[in-house]
């Protein structure tokens, strides 16, 4: 058995070809496939509009930055990579973090509820590993409390709610195509969705250096346009997006199947008739947590924990923000457990019954 990756993108002969035309008939920077990508990916999101940057981390910047949160709250999770939070500093907002529900490792709408402040102005919820927030929840306190909503949808790629895709709930949706994401553009690169008219506008200034024309600058932007060559390749993906999310979804059932009586380990949540969750990562909780990753590595199955450190413990959190240990119980719990298995389309059945068998093997017991 080769060593089994943790994640594995498809690049295609088709990509490559797309990537080659690019960049021999198109302007390098906002060609033409931008625009289309941009056209094509809201189409797929189900909004207005969509404005293609340069990062994962760029979509919420530039979010956040447009809908003007300088000097004001967000709420978010501290179960999340750095930058979610990171993206309200830069973006000269406060960030100010409510605990994750343990069914779904996503913020807790019960727990937005008293982080609320008269500094509020918006919820920024992850949905984390692929699965989706409880959205309605989220909503409805936005609603009555009047805040905004920006979607951290950098893991969430086609994932449903209520029938309707992650990143049209919000003001704002925010996804990455870094190389490891359900989709990428075999590099960096990011998406701001949304049916803001307004402010899609007002995103196109802030990642083209604040051009109001050519050499009139009117805002303090930033250079954080997507390549050509980049979204060129970012619309071939798109139109793979469904048949590989369906995949992931195979793959973790049989994981499920595989591993369900293994007492040591809780499995992911999977979902239901109204949420479909796209599996950017199959993460189990268990017991000797470092010791199994240890064991399945010298077996050659690569394994990841997302994350170890909830952002409010990471050291300039704590130094800026005077966070301890304890503030956020469930999160740190979390973080203690979880490890992420191998996920990704082109991952075999015979690969997935090799890592089950593993994992069963250092608990002393046989995969169903």
């Amino acid at each position: 058995m080769n060593r089994i990756p943790l994640s594995k993108p498809l690049i295609t002969d088709e990509m490559i070809d797309a990537a080659s035309n690019a960049l021999r008939n198109e302007r390098l920077v906002l060609g033409e496939s931008v625009y289309k990508f941009e056209e094509q990916f809201a189409k797929y999101i189900g909004t207005d509009c969509a404005v293609a940057v340069s990062s994962g981390t760029a979509a919420l910047v530039l979010a956040l930055m447009g809908l003007n949160v300088r000097g004001k709250e967000i709420i978010t999770t501290p179960l999340s990579f750095i930058a979610t939070a990171n993206s309200i500093v830069y973006s000269e907002g406060i960030p100010v973090f409510a605990d994750v529900d343990e069914g779904t490792y996503c913020i807790d709408p019960a727990q937005v509820i008293g982080r609320i402040s008269e500094k509020t102005c918006g919820i920024l919820p992850v949905h984390l590993y692929g699965y989706p927030c409880p959205m309605d929840d989220i909503k409805d306190i936005a609603r009555r409390k009047g805040l905004v909503i920006v979607e951290d949808a950098a893991q969430a790629h086609g994932a449903i709610y209520k029938g309707r895709r992650i990143g049209s709930f919000g003001e704002a949706g925010c996804f990455s195509f870094y190389p490891t994401k359900n989709l990428t553009v075999a590099g960096d690169g990011g998406m701001v969705t949304t049916n803001d008219s307004v402010l899609a506008s007002k995103l196109r200034k802030l990642r083209d250096c604040g051009r109001a024309s050519r050499y009139l600058h009117d805002v303090f932007g930033f250079t954080a346009r997507l390549n050509t060559v980049n979204a060129a390749i970012g619309l071939v993906q798109l139109k793979h997006i469904e048949e590989w999310n369906e995949r992931r979804r195979s793959i973790a059932k049989r994981y499920v199947s595989k591993l369900g009586n293994i007492e040591e380990i809780k499995l992911p949540p999977m979902g239901s008739a109204d949420i479909r969750p796209v599996f950017h990562l199959f993460v189990i909780r268990c017991q000797k947590r470092n010791e199994l990753a240890q064991y399945l590595e010298a077996n050659g199955i690569e394994c990841g924990i997302h994350y170890p450190i909830p952002i409010h413990l990471q050291p300039i959190y704590r130094s800026t923000y005077n966070y301890q240990e304890g503030s956020f119980s469930m999160s740190e719990r979390i973080s203690r457990e979880v490890l992420s298995l191998p996920m990704y389309p082109a991952l075999t059945s015979h690969e997935v019954d090799y890592i089950c068998e593993k994992i069963a093997d250092f608990y002393g017991g046989t995969v169903r």
